[in-house]
């Protein structure tokens, strides 16, 4: 394998196939773009996303087998007393999200949407959502599949679970669970990796496990919780490549970038950070033939979201003016700022944690510098957005995407403040680990009746979904059902049409 993989990166002509391989990608884009019309270039989406995420997800399955025993490794780390508390946080984590914070449905009708779009994927191989469906004898039946403006990279995680077992939307709820706890681990990870002291990296990991909207939307099936936790892949597999520069780590890193980048439309941020990363710590790799020779992988995968992402960019978005504008930006830049420090959804605590591990210590700043730039792009994009504000209905979930990095900072803060009591008096080194700890959580008790709550917030559609699910029971089931949100039904396993196909 090496051998071959030296006699690629050698061969004399190399950089000039490279530079025609990149060229002839983008090339493509431009072609399709410029030849076929917007609805022919949807229409071709529609069956080559699905293959694409699938053959990308099989190719970083592979990369994870050759890792494998880095992840051995990884873990024989913590095969003891203390590494007990990583798998007790997962679980305890787990069980919050699922039995503490109401299963529901927070942001109508796009949840399900999401779960439609997975249903299409799972059983006719096609993204998007269906305006006209039937079922045949218990086969579905999708007559009119309409394109849909958000990335497929969720619904297509949604249509792995639907495949395996069966179409229910309580299982969209469940994966999410399953990805926040996971969350929780690759917060560790990334952590230890930057600090390798297993304090400071379990302080992070518990952050993140009682952040309250994490939790509140861990239990939904919306799509922020993925595209979260992948960016937080695509960041710890940047830094294991960083600090090891090895082959098979570069491999996996360019396979999860592109399959990161189709979670949410502001997920293509990762691109920018990976390369400003690069830059600060290994400019040379900018210059290395594997570098641009596994980078042929990301831009092949990346083709379709990017096509997407040109494709779908005259979409209204709700907004009957501009949707990003200089004009929203001091209103979200005070309600989404003040948001971390008023103590009413986030705890402050966090916060302060998270400035001093920014500012502390002096030495080392680069690793906390690229956390906190992480934290500001995934922050910060949502402040020229016109519906960027977390009081903007229920667009507080755009937080979730800035809850990794503050966690990460928030540990190294406890990990600095934890040595500094260490070093002033070395009586209560003992002490000063699960007095922090207990902090944290006695913080955090502030919070559950807010986790606890459902809120007013899109009552009526939630009485809608209540109501709709009690009429099909009263129908016979090879009824049709006129709607303007057939994909609620679809998921549900009952005919319908959208309302204005039908007339």
């Amino acid at each position: 394998m090496k051998r071959l993989r030296n006699k690629i990166i050698g061969f004399r002509y190399g950089p000039l196939l490279l530079f025609v391989g990149h060229v002839s990608l983008w090339g493509i884009v431009v072609y399709i773009l410029d030849y076929f019309s917007k609805e022919t270039v949807e229409g071709l989406l529609q069956k080559w996303i699905p293959l694409n995420l699938k053959i990308n997800l099989l190719l970083i399955l592979i990369a994870v087998f050759i890792c494998y025993k880095d992840f051995v490794g990884f873990a024989k780390k913590f095969v003891n007393k203390s590494g007990v508390l990583l798998p007790a946080l997962f679980l305890i984590s787990l069980a919050i999200a699922s039995l503490v914070a109401p299963q529901t449905h927070r942001i109508f009708y796009d949840e399900d949407i999401y779960a439609n779009m997975g249903q299409n994927m799972a059983l006719k191989n096609q993204t998007g959502y269906c305006n006209y469906g039937t079922f045949e004898y218990g086969e579905y039946h999708p007559h009119w599949i309409s394109y849909n403006k958000q990335p497929s990279g969720w619904p297509f995680l949604i249509s792995l679970v639907f495949q395996f077992f069966g179409t229910d939307e309580r299982y969209a709820f469940f994966l999410n669970n399953v990805l926040f706890s996971a969350g929780v681990l690759v917060v560790f990870s990334i952590t230890w990796h930057l600090c390798e002291v297993f304090f400071t990296a379990f302080i992070a990991a518990l952050a993140f496990s009682i952040i309250p909207h994490n939790l509140i939307w861990a239990n939904t099936a919306a799509a922020e919780t993925s595209a979260g936790l992948l960016t937080g892949i695509v960041v710890l597999s940047l830094i294991v490549f960083l600090k090891r520069k090895k082959d098979r780590h570069l491999f996996l890193l360019m396979l999860l970038i592109p399959f990161a980048c189709q979670m949410r439309s502001e997920s293509l941020l990762i691109l920018g950070w990976v390369l400003i990363s690069i830059l600060l710590y290994s400019s040379r790799i900018l210059a290395e033939k594997r570098l641009w020779t596994l980078g042929l992988l990301t831009t092949v995968f990346l083709l379709p979201h990017i096509l997407h992402t040109l494709t779908v960019s005259g979409h209204s978005w709700g907004a009957e003016g501009d949707k990003f504008s200089l004009q929203f930006f001091w209103n979200n830049l005070y309600t989404n700022g003040i948001y971390y420090f008023n103590n009413r959804c986030f705890p402050v605590l966090l916060t302060v944690l998270a400035l001093t591990g920014l500012l502390y210590p002096r030495e080392s700043y680069r690793p906390r510098f690229l956390i906190f730039l992480w934290f500001i792009l995934f922050w910060g994009i949502f402040l020229f957005f016109y519906a960027g504000s977390y009081e903007y209905g229920a667009d507080v979930r755009f937080s979730l995407l800035s809850f990794m990095p503050l966690s990460i900072l928030a540990g190294i803060g406890a990990g600095f403040i934890r040595g500094k009591i260490v070093i002033r008096d070395n009586r209560y080194a003992r002490l000063a680990s699960p007095l922090l700890i207990l902090l944290i959580l006695a913080g955090f008790l502030k919070f559950l009746p807010l986790v606890r709550q459902v809120g007013q917030e899109a009552w009526g559609a939630r009485h809608d979904h209540t109501y709709a699910k009690a009429f099909i029971e009263r129908i016979p089931r090879r009824s049709m059902v006129l709607t303007q949100t057939p994909t609620m039904f679809l998921v549900w396993g009952q005919n319908a049409i959208q309302t204005y196909a039908g007339i």
